[in-house]
């Protein structure tokens, strides 16, 4: 069908010149931006992360109303369960080892008797009940937040690296229209011949510009739709700049070599803000690994070794200090640690983000891929969370 239309022809009634369908089609389309109608693409992109997001989130409660309804058992409170399986066994978690995949990381094993003190006894497990990656409502949750995130980043990101190329050429092509400009062409035919240059980016927007151009559209106008496409307040300053000279008439050339110096000066001061802001965002990036260890240190040493002592001393506790120490449910204070590490990823994932560019989709980007680390994290080490306490039968 394309095909076919791209063979079919016409005839123009104000010219007489046969013109190609799919022309037409295009230079219909690019009048519609200056008819006031906008891209859909963002809104796409919103309505999709909203339905992702809700649905990792319904996933979520009905994996944690299935959860609820069973209790881990640990009759001599030594802290090993006599029934670790049952343990976020939702019908939607899963592991990749149940499925013949291995795993990243064993942990929780089965109390061997639960009416002897497996702790004092020192007994080693031989089997294992729990593998990692372990999918369950947690990780529901944090993919939920990720999916309301990430696709409006990824799209923001993808915009401004568009955005970005085009204003790298645009001073070049100002300045290209300046000297033809002086050269005494007009400044349709100017832009019709710089057309045929090469502006990376810049130069399928310079084509759309001409092609206008050859349809009688008013040189202001297409440079309104120029600006309605690009979406760049350093075009618009400039172009608004080249419009307002145009109308009213004069050395429109040095206008235009003033507006491609005031881009090209924007440009660099931009670039030299991100550099002067690297180190303040890297601190941030440091500041949330180390956060990160130390979560690792206290999560697999020190939190099991408080738990293994009180329940060794008869669950009378232990003191640190001052601080007397009575009961730790390694779960419970795991689950506590990957709260932190989430709230912490997503604060600082957004400090970054606004810090090192000013975007909203920058920080969005950051956010979740700062707590898609700290998920993993938790994963790869085998850390046991669950939004359902262990209880004690």
């Amino acid at each position: 069908m394309a095909k076919n239309l791209e063979k079919r022809v016409y005839r123009d009634e104000r010219s007489g010149q046969k013109r190609r369908w799919m022309t037409y089609k295009m230079a219909r389309k690019w009048l519609a931006v200056r008819s006031g109608k906008t891209d859909i693409g963002i809104y796409v992109v919103i309505f999709f992360s909203i339905v992702i997001g809700f649905s990792f989130f319904a996933l979520a409660n009905l994996n944690h109303q299935m959860d609820s309804q069973t209790m881990v058992a640990d009759i001599d409170g030594d802290k090993q369960f006599d029934n670790p399986e049952v343990m976020n066994d939702g019908r939607f978690s899963f592991t990749l080892h149940q499925y013949g995949l291995p795993s990243l990381r064993q942990n929780e094993s089965r109390d061997a008797d639960p009416t002897v003190d497996g702790i004092e006894e020192e007994m080693e497990a031989d089997e294992w009940y729990r593998y990692y990656p372990e999918i369950s409502t947690l990780d529901f949750i944090v993919f939920g937040v990720v999916a309301l995130l990430l696709p409006y980043g990824i799209w923001g990101w993808r915009q401004d690296q568009i955005r970005a190329r085009v204003e790298d050429k645009f001073p070049d092509f100002l300045r290209d229209l300046a000297e033809y400009w002086k050269g005494g062409l007009s400044m349709t035919v100017a832009i019709q011949t710089l057309a045929r240059g090469e502006y990376g980016n810049l130069n399928d927007e310079v084509h759309k510009m001409a092609t206008q151009i050859s349809w009688g559209i008013s040189f202001g106008e297409v440079l309104e739709m120029f600006t309605e496409r690009v979406k760049s307040p350093i075009v618009t300053r400039a172009v608004t700049m080249v419009d307002e000279a145009n109308r009213a008439g004069g050395r429109i050339s040095d206008i235009l070599l003033a507006a491609a110096y005031d881009a090209r000066e924007i440009k660099a001061l931009e670039v030299e803000r991100q550099q002067e802001v690297t180190n303040y965002t890297m601190v941030i990036y440091l500041s949330f690994l180390i956060y990160l260890m130390i979560i690792l240190v206290l999560a697999n040493t020190f939190v099991p070794a408080i738990v293994d002592s009180s329940v060794a001393t008869g669950g009378g506790g232990m003191s640190i200090g001052n601080l007397q120490v009575r009961e730790l449910n390694q779960v419970w204070i795991s689950t506590v640690f990957f709260y932190s590490v989430i709230i912490q990823s997503f604060g600082n994932g957004l400090a970054a983000g606004f810090m090192s560019t000013g975007r909203l989709y920058s920080a969005a980007t950051r956010a979740s891929v700062m707590m898609l680390i700290g998920w993993a994290i938790f994963e790869i080490f085998g850390i046991a969370t669950s939004m359902i306490s262990p209880g004690v039968v």
